[in-house]
């Protein structure tokens, strides 16, 4: 994806120094200012377009929230405070995130990713190439055959996708999966797991199997599954 354009609103110059370190380490992100009170932050945004907002809560003169309130067409905002009882008021913004400072920087990843998958989600190949899709991993993207996949198990914000010769982990959740994937192929067996149901080779009780991989079958899910299979004709029941 493209560059995007931060700048960091924050009175204490040690917050700064912390998103600054955060943000060099990440090539996509690029620091085009850094301000230690809202009102010379708005100023700023009066001439310049920028992408995100590292907004301090807890500020002179204006607080990070009645700054936010003031800014017409505002883009994308993180806050970043020391108290979390300022959640509610962040998210009734539609902050992106709410970090806690001292900001551990796998936090500061996560809050990144919720961006960058507005615009990084699986992309379908057009018709002329079907079957496939092209995931993001590892800052590339992949073109995978759905025919190689076996299995997508979710990590809470991550999902695993388990192919016939090797795996990777990307940024995406089992619902949005479920949306990109045929349903002729695919079915949801589990809250944690999708599977290609064409790979199943046996199923026994509320577990089934495919390849050397065992994955459980929840209540609500074994039923649709099952007629699934059945209408594929195979025959796995123990």
């Amino acid at each position: 994806m493209s560059t995007i354009k931060c700048i960091i609103v924050d009175d204490e110059p040690l917050a700064q120094d912390v998103i600054s370190d955060y943000i060099s380490r990440l090539d996509f992100l690029s620091e085009v200012g850094k301000f230690d009170d809202a009102l010379s932050a708005i100023e700023f945004l009066n001439t310049e377009t920028i992408d995100l907002i590292f907004l301090d809560i807890q500020m002179p003169m204006l607080n990070g929230i009645n700054f936010l309130k003031a800014v017409s067409s505002p883009p994308k905002v993180i806050f970043t405070t020391a108290h979390r009882h300022y959640a509610v008021d962040g998210f009734e913004l539609n902050a992106v995130d709410y970090l806690i400072k001292p900001i551990p920087f796998y936090r500061f990843v996560q809050a990144i990713e919720k961006i960058r998958t507005h615009t990084d989600q699986p992309i379908k190949i057009p018709e002329t190439s079907p079957g496939a899709a092209f995931f993001k991993v590892d800052n590339k993207k992949i073109k995978v055959y759905y025919t190689d996949i076996l299995l997508i198990e979710s990590l809470k914000d991550y999902i695993k996708v388990v192919l016939k010769d090797r795996f990777f982990v990307t940024y995406q959740t089992l619902s949005g999966m479920l949306e990109l994937l045929p349903s002729s192929q695919f079915v949801q067996v589990h809250k944690s797991f999708i599977v290609n149901f064409h790979y199943i080779s046996v199923i026994q009780g509320n577990v089934l199997e495919i390849n050397d991989h065992t994955i459980p079958m929840g209540r609500s899910y074994r039923d649709q599954a099952l007629e699934k299979i059945y209408l594929t004709g195979k025959k796995v029941w123990k």
